[in-house]
């Protein structure tokens, strides 16, 4: 019996796994648009000043989240590799390698099945066994503080769940029309024709009728039917076959399990350009946001040393996916900018433009002034 017929009792003859599911062209889109989009975000740590909170770029750490987490992942490898593992495994882990002082030199991203993962005494182990010789001098126990464990959705708070197992269901049967759909339209798209007749054939009759049709059919010529022959096709359509509203209804799964709109995966059959827009936003709040939370929590509790906690803060950056469209965001500078919260260098470098000199100053409206305040000043 398969995985798939243990966990859901129901048998769609496919296997379901991590790898075969990857095959299922909304759930690999799914993953990717989500794990490119987090890998792409800046990413800052910030320590607090006299002017609020600031970029610590000469702390070690920035260096591993930003440039080269080790000698053989560039960042938006690193963080694309543990983001799909994230959302296609409900687990993803990295081995922090330290100096002799405790500074942390390296993040060595390991497969979730390398993994496994107890609790003894109250206190959290990781046993890494490494199936690729490249990688087996990652091969150890290790303590929770030298791994960061990034998880989904969680049963014991220990480790997540794996959503493609949990939902072995929906997945299989979205493989197993996959199936059938493209058996479906090697066929030509309908199930062969039958000949009926109230005769009888004896065999060298029967033979020669076949040889004909085959003849014919090689030519694209009409047969002439012989012996009181008729054909009678029985075609079916797909639409008929509801292999479209099936396919619909695969990506709407995958969506749910994902946590992304449809539009996000080419499914554009409820999508307006005024709705796609507000849904992008959402796929922002609600989908990339939780994740991102994850990993700054659980980074922020891993790469800083005791007496750093609470003084550094790890954040990647939104803001650029939050902008909206050129007219939304120039509203918006506009209100920031006029109303003195936002300097013009401040908005130039939210743009990805250099600061100009004298841009610096904030500006307010000077018919407004400080309740209570002698505002004569300002006038």
């Amino acid at each position: 019996m398969s995985r798939l017929s243990c966990l859901s009792g129901v048998d769609f003859g496919v296997s379901v796994n991590n790898t075969t599911a990857l095959k299922n062209t909304a759930l690999y889109a799914g993953i990717r648009i989500i794990s490119e989009n987090i890998a792409s975000l800046p990413k800052v740590i910030r320590k607090p000043s006299n002017k609020g909170m600031v970029p610590a770029t000469n702390h070690p750490a920035y260096r591993l989240l930003n440039v080269r987490p080790n000698g053989y992942t560039n960042t938006f490898s690193f963080w694309s590799c543990i983001v799909t593992w994230i959302k296609g495994w409900g687990n993803a882990y990295a081995f922090i390698e330290r100096d002799r002082t405790g500074k942390p030199v390296a993040l060595h991203q390991l497969h979730p099945s390398w993994v496994t993962v107890s609790v003894v005494n109250g206190h959290k182990w990781y046993t890494v066994r490494v199936d690729d010789t490249d990688f087996d001098f990652l091969d150890g126990i290790y303590k929770d503080e030298d791994i960061l464990h990034f998880m989904e959705l969680s049963l014991d708070g220990i480790k997540g769940v794996n959503p493609i197992i949990y939902n072995a269901s929906a997945l299989g049967k979205s493989l197993a029309m996959e199936k059938f759909a493209a058996e479906f339209y090697r066929k030509g798209g309908n199930i062969k024709a039958v000949m009926e007749t109230e005769g009888h054939m004896t065999d060298d009759e029967y033979l020669k009728f076949v040889q004909h049709m085959k003849i014919s059919s090689g030519n694209y010529d009409t047969p002439l039917l012989e012996y009181g022959i008729k054909y009678k096709q029985l075609s079916v359509d797909p639409v008929a076959a509801q292999l479209v509203q099936s396919e619909i209804l695969s990506i709407q799964d995958v969506c749910r399990i994902l946590n992304i709109p449809p539009h996000m995966v080419a499914e554009l059959s409820h999508a307006t350009f005024s709705n796609i827009e507000h849904q992008t936003i959402q796929f922002v709040q609600y989908s990339l946001r939780p994740v991102i939370k994850r990993i700054e929590v659980e980074v922020e509790s891993k790469l800083f040393r005791d007496s750093e906690m609470g003084k550094y803060d790890v954040k990647f950056v939104l803001d650029g996916l939050l902008r909206g469209d050129t007219s939304a965001r120039a509203a918006f500078y506009h209100s920031a900018i006029t109303d003195g919260y936002l300097s013009r260098n401040e908005v130039r470098e939210i743009e990805g433009l250099e600061r100009v000199d004298g841009l610096d100053d904030y500006l307010y409206p000077l018919n407004q002034g400080v309740v209570g305040a002698d505002n004569n000043d300002q006038i």
